[in-house]
């Protein structure tokens, strides 16, 4: 037993997928097990003091709420971005938590390894992971551990943390390095990802059951711009790259255009969000 953050995630729509047929669900679960094997996410996940997985979820803990929030972070970005040219990708949400965690061992294998999690903080992350119905790959977190982490790293949390509509929920703008120093040299990356997300929007965004998911995505996108704009204008970040080209009004304008079944007020609220960039 001890005190740790877990930080849980699955795979977006994977329960629709499941519901379906079999195969599609197969296709997808062997695509996140291909991905989290790859060595640069291997070596990512290994940094975590322990890892579990059970058909698309994933749980990891780690004694340090900061730590895991800046490993979260990387570990579905980096996800995000190895998806960047598939025809069909593979997007994640997830939650933190942090609180008692007991590690224990597999009900029917005879080691005395650990392989399962039990305590508040793993109903507290996946509660928060698809219990609130909150759409889009999110990494969502408590107001109390928010807390915790800004006691601990301020700036961190000032860069990084955002409010969500559901009163006591944050999620995390993880499109963002942990650093405001990193944006420059992540900006290639940002941007790839920025394109993904509206490709996504085109294609998708306007699906009367998912869609949701992929118009929560470009939202997210242009909340994190957002907040790059706040810390240039503070100077915390010099020099100031050029966030009107990291997602453009005529790009967004361009998908609204050639994309039905987009809420009147979702384009409104998109439209009002980038078109402020840069200015």
């Amino acid at each position: 037993m001890g005190y740790e953050t877990v930080f849980y995630f699955d795979v977006l729509g994977f329960r629709h997928l499941a519901s379906g047929t079999a195969g599609a669900a197969l296709d997808v679960f062997g695509t996140l097990t291909e991905l989290l094997q790859r060595p640069t996410m291997v070596q990512q996940t290994q940094q975590w003091s322990h890892r579990y997985s059970l058909s698309d979820s994933v749980f990891l803990t780690h004694p340090d709420p900061v730590f895991a929030l800046k490993q979260a972070r990387e570990l579905v970005f980096n996800l995000v971005r190895l998806n960047v040219t598939r025809a069909e990708p593979v997007l994640v949400r997830g939650a933190l938590a942090c609180g008692e965690i007991h590690h224990v061992k597999g009900i029917f294998l005879t080691s005395n390894e650990p392989a399962n999690l039990v305590g508040e903080p793993v109903v507290e992350a996946v509660m928060l992971e698809h219990g609130l119905g909150l759409k889009g790959p999110r990494i969502l977190l408590s107001e109390e551990l928010v807390q915790t982490i800004t006691a601990a790293d301020r700036l961190l949390a000032e860069w990084q943390l955002r409010p969500t509509s559901m009163p006591g929920v944050w999620e995390v703008l993880w499109l963002l390095p942990s650093s405001p120093t990193e944006f420059l040299h992540e900006e290639p990356a940002i941007r790839d990802v920025c394109r993904l997300a509206l490709s996504l929007l085109k294609t998708r965004g306007g699906h009367p059951e998912y869609g949701a998911q992929y118009r929560a995505f470009v939202i997210l996108a242009a909340r994190c711009i957002e907040r790059v704009e706040k810390f240039v204008h503070s100077g915390k970040i010099a020099p100031p790259p050029a966030l009107s080209t990291l997602m453009t009004t005529a790009a967004i304008a361009e998908v609204c255009d050639a994309t039905s079944g987009l809420p009147d007020e979702y384009v409104t609220e998109l439209l009002r969000v980038v078109d402020s960039l840069g200015r």
